[in-house]
Formats: structure tokens, C-alpha cells, sequence
């Protein structure tokens, strides 16, 4: 029975990855900031409704998840802490998080100097404004305080936490569930320091996987206990959330909305891939999803929303909607055509930019 849960667990995890990456794609089409939400019937109204509410509210359970799974698959096997233990961990790690990491900042900076070069050369164009940042900005601002690749902020706190792995195994042998208590305090009173690499989040949500790992709880036994209200709460949560978006209070809303979103992600997903079609597909699909996390902010993202932001579709709050929802999708494609492209032409060369995560994939190549 417990061998069956596990690998239910590991099947719900693994198909989780690929739906997730789909909502930061979303997440990624918006401006960071929150529009306020008009309880109107315009448009313009209806459209903010659906964008905001998909973009800064939905979509908030991802680097949460993200953190979670990490902090869980690292403790997961480990019977007693030792120092072997830690560095193997760190070793495996240097591969997977450090080593991407800096060369996915270097090729955003190769690519802002290539367009620049081909602007500036052949069509007589300024420098833009990210050419002209990088040139003004330090190295450690580049590459740890504000990413040059700005999705990699997840890859510099998950490396943090990495680090800290032994002080998470000391605060919950000691402290137990009463540390994940303190925790879930903290990140509800909303709460952040400004302190890069150590966000609220990466500690909350990285230390209650890690939780789970070191004491071995099954992740979906807990979810399904809770399925009911989890549900509830996350539903009303992330309603509220949205109506008050951009407002005093959503910061505290939102993270009630994403503690008891998780829960529900987890059920829901157990209950989705009670079909074959949508297991294989999604975890088929999650070898891609470190791919289009680190791929898609190299102009691949922005130059889509700039196209839409250049048609007629831009004039109006229904055109706008449309374009929303098809600005990911489009992404995602050619994300996905070059991973795969990458895949069969330069496999090794794939790994390399994704931390040695696709070495089943070259062996089944034969490469």
C-alpha cells in the first residue's frame, strides 16, 4: 500500500511540472504590477478580470510548488543526516542549479549583444535600453541581485536553500511540525526582506518539502485529508484575491489562496491523470519544463507580445483577451520545437543547458 502511494505521488509530481510551467508562461505575459479590478461589465474591465486573475493570482501556486518539490526530493532519501549526505546533494547540484544558472545569464547577455550589434550595424538603431543596463549595471547585479535572465531569481534562491539544507534539518528535528507552524506564520503575515537568494517563499515552501522529506509523509495522503477544505478556501481565496488585486490587502489574501491552492493542485491532479492520455502527456512533457523556464525570456516571450502589441487586436479589451491567451501558447511552441530540435540534433548539448536532465532521453538516442 505504502509502495503504491509513493509512486502515486512521484506519477502526480511529475505530471504537476508541465501544467505549472504553462501558468508562469502566463504569469510572464503581464507587467509584474497589479492592475486594480473595476466591478464593471467594460471590456477593457472584463478583460483585466481574466488576465489579472489568471496572471497574479492563479498562476501564484507555481514557484511555491517548484520550491516545494525541490526541498521534498531532497531530503526524500535520506535515511540519517550526514556530511557525505550534504555534499553529495551540493555535487549533484553544482550540475543541475549552479552551472545553468550562470551560463543561461550569460546567453541573455550573448543575445542583448547580438540584437543590439545587428540594430545598431545594419539598420542605423540606438542602443536599446537592456544593452545600455547591462553596460551600467555590476557584474553582481547581473548575475545575483536583479538576474540579467530574470526568471533565474528562482535558480539563485533555490541555490540558497540548497546551501542552507543542514540548518532546515536541524530546525525540524528539533522543532517538528512546530517549525513548519512557525513558517506558515511567517508567510502569512506577508512578510519579505529584501535580501536576494532568501526570500520568504524559498524558506517557506523549500522548508515544508523538506519537512515532508525528512519525516517521509506521503505528500497526497495529507492533500487527500484536507481535499474538501483545501478546496473551499482555495476557491473563495482566490476570488477574493482577485476583486482586491492591486489593493491593500491582496498580498495577504493571495498567499491564503496559494497555501491552500497547493493542496487542491495535488488532488486535482491525482484526479486527472486517472486518465492515460493526460499522465503520459504531462509527464512526458515535464523533461521539457526546465528548457522553457530558462529558454523563454530570451526574446522568445517579448518578441510575441510584441507582434500582438503591433495589430488591431491591441485596440480593444476583447482583442486584448486573445491576444493573452495566445501569447503563452505560441511560446510554448517554439519553446518546445527547440527543445526537441535541440533533442535529436545536439543532445549533449541539450543537457548541458539543462543540468543533465535529459541523459534517459540521449541514452534512449543512443547518443
Amino acid at each position: 500500500m505504502k509502495d503504491e502511494l509513493d509512486k502515486r505521488q512521484s506519477e502526480v509530481i511529475a505530471a504537476m511540472r508541465f501544467p505549472l510551467m504553462v501558468l508562469l508562461l502566463f504569469a510572464h505575459v503581464l507587467p509584474m504590477t497589479s492592475v486594480p479590478i473595476e466591478m464593471n461589465l467594460s471590456e477593457m474591465n472584463i478583460y483585466h478580470f481574466f488576465s489579472e486573475g489568471i496572471s497574479h493570482n492563479l498562476s501564484r501556486i507555481r514557484n511555491p510548488l517548484f520550491f516545494f518539490f525541490s526541498g521534498f526530493f531532497f531530503f526524500r532519501k535520506q535515511e540519517r543526516w550526514s556530511r557525505s549526505f550534504y555534499h553529495l546533494q551540493l555535487k549533484k547540484r553544482v550540475m543541475s542549479l549552479l552551472f545553468p544558472y550562470f551560463l543561461w545569464n550569460i546567453l541573455m547577455i550573448v543575445a542583448i549583444y547580438i540584437k543590439n550589434y545587428i540594430l545598431i550595424s545594419f539598420f542605423s538603431m540606438p542602443p536599446g535600453e537592456e544593452l545600455l543596463n547591462i553596460e551600467n549595471s555590476s557584474w553582481y547585479t547581473l548575475f545575483w541581485h536583479t538576474p540579467v535572465n530574470y526568471p533565474m531569481w528562482f535558480l539563485r534562491d533555490l541555490i540558497c536553500m540548497s546551501v542552507l539544507a543542514p540548518l532546515f534539518y536541524l530546525f525540524f528535528r528539533y522543532l517538528k511540525v512546530y517549525g513548519l507552524f512557525m513558517l506558515v506564520v511567517l508567510y502569512l503575515s506577508g512578510w519579505e526582506n529584501n535580501v536576494p537568494g532568501l526570500s520568504v517563499s524559498a524558506f517557506m515552501f523549500f522548508g515544508a518539502g523538506a519537512y515532508m522529506g525528512i519525516y517521509k509523509k506521503n505528500i497526497l495522503r495529507f492533500c487527500l485529508k484536507y481535499r474538501y477544505p483545501a478546496a473551499v478556501i482555495a476557491l473563495l481565496a482566490l476570488c477574493c484575491a482577485t476583486i482586491c488585486n492591486g489593493r491593500e490587502w491582496h498580498t495577504y489574501i493571495v498567499r491564503i489562496y496559494v497555501l491552500s491552492g497547493i493542496v487542491t493542485a495535488f488532488n486535482l491532479m491525482d484526479r486527472l491523470i486517472n486518465k492515460e492520455t493526460w499522465k503520459n502527456l504531462f509527464c512526458n512533457l515535464s523533461a521539457t519544463v526546465f528548457f522553457i523556464y530558462a529558454a523563454h525570456e530570451i526574446y522568445i516571450i517579448n518578441w510575441t507580445k510584441g507582434f500582438f502589441s503591433r495589430t488591431p487586436l491591441a485596440d480593444s479589451g476583447g482583442g486584448l483577451l486573445l491576444s493573452y491567451l495566445l501569447i503563452p501558447f505560441i511560446t510554448l511552441s517554439v519553446c518546445l520545437g527547440i527543445y526537441f530540435l535541440l533533442n535529436r540534433m545536439l543532445p549533449r548539448t541539450l543537457a548541458l543547458l539543462v543540468g543533465g536532465r535529459v541523459k534517459a532521453q540521449i541514452a534512449v538516442n543512443g547518443r
